[in-house]
């Protein structure tokens, strides 16, 4: 079977169209509302960080021993360092969606990310 020429411009223009739908989507409808982080230490909010692209900003909490290192960048952020002893909130990574968290168990730090948007249950299971 052979393609003709309305063929292939037809299926260029749909691919166009989904291509467009999926541009679309991405720039506009994620990520709506303004996300920020609010950092907490032993339950007592230190410092909110704007999450936004192209915005960089480091936070250390704690003195020589006993500290974290709390990365942003391009709209995520992350604890980037940390003397505790389990490595787990440096092993958990970036994270950028609410209700996304960071817990430090042995320091009692706790990083939150929050939208000024109610939450979607797609934006949940990101």
């Amino acid at each position: 079977m052979r393609l003709t020429k309305a063929d292939k411009w037809l299926t260029g223009a749909l691919l166009a169209a989904a291509a467009g739908g999926i541009a679309l989507n991405m720039l506009l409808l994620s990520g709506v509302g303004a996300q920020e982080a609010r950092v907490y230490k032993e339950g007592k909010l230190v410092q909110t960080i704007r999450l936004r692209p192209g915005y960089h900003e480091e936070l250390r909490l704690g003195g020589q021993e006993r500290y974290n290192l709390i990365v942003a960048d391009n709209g995520r952020v992350r604890i980037a360092e940390a003397d505790c002893p389990d490595q787990v909130c440096v092993r958990t990574g970036w994270v950028s969606l609410a209700p996304q968290q960071i817990v430090c168990l042995p320091y009692r730090v706790v990083i939150k990310v929050v939208s000024s948007e109610p939450p979607d249950v797609d934006d949940i299971t990101k």
